[in-house]
């Protein structure tokens, strides 16, 4: 049996190009490098949408509460034996990094009980959810005012030592994204493509830790 690994994010994992709001192709996006370096034994399903938050309505359209897509993201996706999450740049646009840290517990323990709290005919988990926790990448310094995430840059370096928390408290796996991957100058946020390449490469490494 292929082992199913939902990666669920924002505009960095959809793909966003810096400066034009295009996707990446799929050769392009770390997902689906991570795909490539996993092999036929895995399916990488992509789970990104622009603007998703951990959990907060951010208001700049639907479909952005990552509390609320995830259970739609688990059930239509299951069954699943991992799930690689990465979210929180989106938070700090109306937060802090403390918020997106309480908003990425309450992730973490939706997928912790999937079984328990989706009453399925086949568990969303057929063994214990292996999750693989992703702090997000640094926000780059803009002193554009009109810059949406203006004063995001020095919450953003405090993503690493709290989800890193949170992974041992949780007791799940964790990558720090900004050890692998840096945002483009063009806008200060979205992944350059040599990024996805690293970020896809290393977290597909880790997965295979994971499952050894």
């Amino acid at each position: 049996m292929k082992k199913r690994i939902l990666c669920y994010g924002d505009s960095n994992t959809w793909g966003y190009v810096p400066g034009t709001g295009e996707r990446y192709p799929e050769e392009v996006r770390w997902p689906c490098i991570c795909q490539k370096e996993l092999g036929e034994d895995y399916t990488v399903i992509e789970d990104g949408i622009n603007g998703r938050t951990t959990c907060y309505e951010p208001g700049w359209g639907d479909a952005k509460n990552g509390r609320e897509g995830l259970s739609y993201a688990l059930l239509s996706n299951y069954p699943l034996n991992a799930v690689v999450i990465m979210l929180g740049s989106n938070d700090l646009t109306i937060h802090d990094a403390a918020f997106a840290k309480k908003g990425a517990s309450e992730l973490l323990r939706i997928i912790k009980n999937a079984n328990s709290y989706f009453r399925t005919e086949i568990p969303v988990f057929p063994k214990c959810a292996k999750i693989l926790l992703v702090a997000p990448p640094l926000i780059k310094k803009n002193d554009d005012p009109a810059f949406l995430y203006a004063k995001a840059s020095e919450e953003s370096r405090k993503f690493a030592p709290y989800y890193r928390d949170l992974a041992k408290e949780y007791d799940v796996d964790y990558l720090d994204a900004g050890e692998y991957a840096t945002a483009s100058d063009i806008d200060c946020i979205h992944l350059t493509i040599e990024s996805h390449l690293a970020l896809g490469k290393a977290i597909a490494e880790k997965l295979k830790e994971m499952f050894q």
